[in-house]
């Protein structure tokens, strides 16, 4: 639960003791103004009482009428406000004195000369004392401010409750509206507009961020749509095209399917003898005609997947009905192209497969197919050929080999840690570096062949389930080195895991990961686990499971090679990633190719509007390296930084670096 008080309890606290401020004020006021009037009023009342007193007592002393006195005397004493009365001759001498029993609250003695005169004569007779008590006045004056406290109690109520209303319907409500888009967009919901009727600067800003919201939903879509598009042809790209098969097999799930990938033979000739421009030209030339002859035959768009692959997929066709297909291609592409007044003969290989017989999912398929393509072009040029499975991509005798060299490895220390160095974006090329984090590597050290790369022997310890040993070692391995360089004081330096679809599988991964992070004393959020696009895309709920529990355990969860696989920008909205890592075959000519620089740019701009850290790795030149920074990058890795450093010298390089 947030411990940040919503907009309405910051009102509250706000406003309430603000109102509690003014009704106090208001009834403090309202108190000393009705004593100040009752005061006023019963001193008149009391000057008149003792005028009237003496006045009437007058004739009977003068007559010596003590019946009279008497009377007179209980008629004072009979207002309320009346404790005693007491009567004096001139000198001073008590003649009559009477009590009434009131409280003796608040007592105040007031005298008055009782003068008798008539037409002969002027007497001072004595004098009438008067003691008047103020209990009436306090209990009024109580009331008074009883009444005018609750009076001022409903009125700032009342007030509170309209303003309270007034900010719940016009400011908290429009806020919360917005708030509940922004999480409706961020979960891939399409924009609905805000609508409220607050008058004022609410509904200019409710107005304002419904244009801003249009407009942003609208250039996320042409991303979306861009990014689904080649820019050069047109067609579909790998992207769009992988989208639009999988919603194809989905939606079809019993309809055979063939794909037919197309790859242009020589097609650097072209760039070479006549210049990329021309190259450029020819292969639009060339999607123009593919489409022209396949248009009427086609389930899904024409696709270019790279520089001069193109891929085809055909509804209800079987093995015999593609290779027909492959064969008018080949034939279509007989027919010269023109390029500077010149005639280009162009031919193709081509890889089939079908769906569902090799393979059952849009990543395998496109695999199998172009697997299929290079199994042909390695034969011979311009050949079609459909997929056939095989036991393994390698040969039989160098598989054994290389699993062997893995198990001496892991048992006899022939395993190597390597670290390169991921920079932040402050970092100034060819000068001041700033280093965030490091990136675990593995190698080995082979007593015959040197030190073997990750390229040569991963995949054959995923075949054979020594990835599960493998990864293990280097997370313990890395583990321990960051736990040494906090030691040293690199206590923010992050660290990151390579994570294989067998590792996550297997089970485990976040508990074994838990226990290194408590026995080396250190904080999750410094573990970063990197995943590529291809187990993202795994619709598997071990997959998902694993990844919540990683982040429930604090690590951050970043996608590898972001790019070269099949992804889908609704998975990187769904699935709990903190990073992309732009691969580095879109930085080579990042420094001279506008269309790539474009390309990163966009990436790294659809990266920050999914509200993640962008990572581009390949940096080799001082041009890549600003030109990301320029373009918004959050952190860099590459060559040009630091190339990969044994662990057991990486401490004493990076404190330095």
């Amino acid at each position: 639960m947030s411990s940040r008080l919503s907009l309405n309890q910051l009102f509250m606290l706000r406003l309430v003791p603000l109102a509690l401020l003014v009704a106090l004020a208001v009834s403090l006021a309202s108190a000393w103004h009705l004593h100040k009037r009752f005061e006023g009023e019963l001193e008149r009342k009391e000057t008149e009482l003792l005028r009237i007193g003496a006045s009437l007592l007058a004739a009977p002393l003068w007559n010596f009428d003590n019946h009279a006195v008497d009377e007179l005397v209980d008629t004072l004493l009979a207002d309320a406000d009346v404790s005693s009365v007491s009567v004096y001759d001139d000198t001073d001498t008590l003649i009559l004195s009477r009590h009434n029993g009131h409280d003796l609250f608040g007592l105040k003695q007031r005298r008055a000369a009782i003068i008798f005169e008539n037409a002969l004569l002027r007497r001072h007779l004595g004098h009438l004392e008067l003691t008047f008590t103020r209990q009436r006045l306090s209990e009024q004056i109580g009331w008074s401010i009883f009444f005018t406290l609750l009076a001022v109690a409903l009125v700032v109520v009342a007030v509170l409750a309209w303003t309270m209303r007034f900010n719940r319907l016009h400011v908290v409500a429009p806020l919360n509206a917005i708030l509940d888009t922004l999480r409706a967009m961020r979960s891939g919901q399409p924009f609905v507009p805000v609508v409220s009727g607050a008058p004022g600067e609410v509904g200019a800003a409710l107005h304002a961020y419904n244009s801003l919201a249009v407009q942003l939903d609208h250039a996320h879509q042409e991303i979306a749509a861009q990014s689904q598009r080649d820019a050069l042809t047109g067609l579909l790209n790998r992207h769009g095209f992988y989208a639009h098969l999988s919603h194809w097999l989905e939606t079809h799930p019993q309809r055979p399917l063939g794909l037919l990938h197309m790859d242009i033979n020589h097609f650097r000739w072209i760039n070479e003898s006549f210049g990329q421009d021309a190259g450029s030209q020819l292969l639009c030339d060339i999607a123009t005609r593919l489409e022209q002859q396949l248009i009427p035959q086609l389930s899904l768009p024409l696709a270019r997947l790279g520089s001069d692959e193109f891929v085809a997929a055909f509804a209800d066709i079987d093995s015999t009905g593609l290779a027909r297909q492959a064969r008018d291609l080949q034939r279509s592409m007989l027919e010269p192209f023109e390029v500077f007044d010149q005639q280009v003969f162009v031919s193709m290989n081509l890889g089939g497969a079908l769906f569902p017989q090799h393979a059952a999912t849009a990543e395998g398929l496109l695999k199998v197919v172009e697997l299929a393509l290079h199994r042909g072009k390695g034969r011979s040029p311009g050949e079609y050929r459909l997929y056939q499975p095989s036991t393994t991509h390698l040969p039989a005798h160098q598989m054994i080999a290389l699993e062997r060299d893995l198990h001496r490895a892991l048992n006899e220390d022939g395993l190597r840690l390597m670290l390169q160095p991921i920079v932040t974006a402050d970092s100034i090329p060819g000068g001041r570096v700033t280093l965030s984090g490091v990136e675990t590597l593995v190698r080995i050290e082979h007593p015959e062949h040197g030190v073997l790369s990750p390229d040569t022997f991963i995949p054959v310890a995923e075949a054979s389930g020594l990835i599960l040993p493998l990864g293990a070692w280097v997370m313990e391995q890395g583990l321990a080195w960051l736990a040494a360089a906090t030691r040293q004081g690199l206590d923010t330096l992050t660290l990151s895991f390579n994570v294989s679809a067998r590792e996550i599988h297997a089970g485990g991964l976040v508990e074994r990961l838990a226990e290194g992070l408590a026995r080396h004393a250190l904080a999750p959020h410094r573990i970063i686990l990197e995943v590529t696009e291809n187990l993202m895309l795994e619709r598997d709920e071990v997959v998902l499971e694993t990844f919540n529990a990683l982040r429930s355990l604090g690590c951050r969860l970043a996608i590898d090679d972001f790019g070269t696989g099949f992804s889908s920008m609704s998975y990187l909205q769904h699935l709990p990633f903190d990073i992309v890592k732009i691969d580095r075959c879109f930085v080579s000519e990042l420094h001279t190719e506008p269309r790539q620089a474009a390309l990163v740019a966009a990436m790294i701009e659809m990266g920050h509007a999914l509200g993640l850290s962008v990572t581009v790795e390949g940096i080799e030149l001082n041009e890549q390296a600003r030109c990301c920074l320029d373009n918004g990058a959050d952190h860099l890795q590459g060559y040009y930084f630091c190339r990969p450093v044994p662990a057991q010298e990486a401490l004493a390089r990076f404190i330095t670096l």
